[in-house]
């Protein structure tokens, strides 16, 4: 027997990629196709199921057809997959009877306050996730609610529903199957037994029979069908894509935790075999399970990372975002001014929707490249206020930052982090690729590819570390200064008259 392989299919919400590692975690073929999709004025955004499936079977065949040419036995094949979007389809046909609502869609916002502080706490305790419109149940009910014939044939057993990665594989395989952590993502969700949220589903009027199945992460979800990818293969390792990520980072230990730096920063940390109900609205979620072990996440985020720097960019004061560790550079550390990013209003620990950005400091001798030295400074100390509250939820302090993500280019930002939280930061090699990995990595595992998930995570590429160059007291100094603006800041829409 050769080298065995391992594909993954790795969708997201604007593109959709199959990846093919070898025993080394080596990408050997990797091919993408975008995805449509559509922002409406009233908050709806949906995409096309039929698309998704479509481009997603292309992109396997396509791997399939390059290993099979190359004469590269593949043993698995793996999902990392977008959370909290909607599918709802036929069950006779297969066909989508709706448009896929997708987890960026605000449309259930009325419905999350309707329900009230009661059900709020409710989510919380029970499904571990702050309530809000992300939450498939809230997308099922509304469109079970705008279609009375939707729901008469959801009630009389004709429909399905799940989140993408059931989708793909009721198309792939017939089996109607999801993971513990895609389903424990969903707000439909009972964190602590991997069962649906009998009660919540109830109260939205939401039949639990358009469920999937939930399965352990390293569970048998079937085989593909060869007509549909060219190639009959074991599907397992099928994970809501951020825990993939955490996964594919060898973050297996609790205080481990990933950060992804994109839009805004995505940020998972490993709190190990006991679920807790965490503090300052981070969210409490199923990272896997596997050898019928669960392990938990607390996951929290900021809003402003790239679309801080874009908006750098927009008011002239850095010609283009590539140039952004070098306009740094030229910035006085001791301008004393500090930015507090807030463009769209703080999450974690914060959560205030009133907050907007402050820029405070200033004196005649204040630049442009300090501007944006303390901008890409104020996102930094972002990131690490939900780090600090995680840590806290979690009575767990990480060891070190792993970072990908399109941001974690900037190695000002990297340095700003590690010195602000006096731990190593670590830029994966390969980072586009982590998300796959995770996915690989588990089904690699059932299929002998690696002994154990220590095995393959000791195959991967060293990246590149940043490691804290200034001291503590120091960093104590700037923090405190940074808590001074934030304070200064939170409410302060609510001082404008109009």
């Amino acid at each position: 027997m050769g080298t065995q392989h391992v594909l993954v299919l790795d969708e997201g919400t604007t593109s959709t990629r199959a990846v093919l590692f070898d025993d080394q975690s080596q990408v050997v073929s990797s091919i993408a196709e975008p995805l449509n999709i559509t922002t409406h004025p009233d908050g709806r955004v949906e995409q096309d199921a039929q698309e998704i499936w479509e481009k997603s079977a292309r992109v396997l065949r396509q791997v399939v057809d390059h290993a099979r040419e190359n004469s590269l036995e593949i043993a698995a094949l793996g999902m990392a997959i977008q959370r909290t979007t909607t599918v709802l389809w036929d069950r006779a046909t297969g066909e989508p009877v709706a448009p896929v609502i997708s987890w960026q869609d605000t449309r259930a916002a009325d419905t999350v306050a309707e329900l009230g502080s009661d059900w709020a706490r409710k989510s919380v305790e029970t499904s571990g996730l702050v309530l809000g419109s992300a939450n498939c149940g809230l997308h099922l009910q509304a469109l079970l609610n705008a279609d009375p014939d939707l729901r008469r044939r959801a009630e009389a057993g004709e429909l399905l529903a799940g989140t993408v990665d059931t989708w793909i594989i009721w198309k792939l395989t017939g089996r109607f199957l999801t993971s513990t952590s895609c389903a424990g993502s969903s707000g439909m969700g009972v964190l602590r037994s991997a069962t649906w949220w009998s009660e919540f589903l109830e109260e939205l009027q939401v039949p639990l029979t358009l469920l999937p199945e939930i399965l352990d992460e390293d569970a048998d979800f079937g085989r593909t069908n060869p007509d549909h990818i060219g190639a009959d293969l074991p599907v397992t390792g099928v994970f809501g894509d951020q825990q993939s990520a955490l996964f594919g980072q060898g973050g297996f230990a609790p205080g481990s935790v990933k950060c992804t730096h994109g839009t805004g920063s995505f940020i998972d940390f490993n709190i190990g075999a006991n679920p807790i109900v965490p503090a300052s609205g981070l969210d409490c979620r199923v990272a896997w399970t596997t050898k019928g072990t669960t392990t938990y996440l607390i996951e929290g985020g900021s809003f402003v990372t790239g679309s801080g720097i874009d908006w750098l960019v927009s008011l002239g004061m850095l010609d283009k975002a590539a140039n952004l560790d070098a306009t740094y550079a030229q910035g006085d550390p001791d301008s004393g001014l500090v930015c507090v990013p807030a463009l769209a209003g703080f999450t974690t620990p914060h959560w205030d929707g009133n907050a907007r950005g402050l820029l405070i400091g200033f004196h005649r001798g204040s630049t442009s490249q300090d501007m944006v030295r303390a901008t890409v400074d104020g996102i930094a100390h972002t990131v690490t206020d939900v780090l600090e509250a995680m840590a806290e939820s979690a009575g767990v302090s990480p060891r070190v930052i792993n970072v990908d993500g399109g941001l974690a280019r900037s190695g000002a930002l990297l340095q700003a982090q590690a010195d602000l939280m006096q731990i190593p930061v670590v830029r994966a090699a390969q980072a586009e690729y982590i998300t796959a990995r995770g996915a690989a990595w588990c089904a690699g595992v059932v299929h002998g590819v690696w002994a154990s998930a220590d095995a393959a995570s000791a195959t991967q590429e060293s990246g590149v570390t940043f490691d804290p160059q200034t001291s503590s007291e120091v960093q104590g100094l700037c923090r405190q200064a940074w808590q001074d603006a934030v304070g200064r800041d939170l409410g302060w829409r609510r001082t404008v008259l109009r």
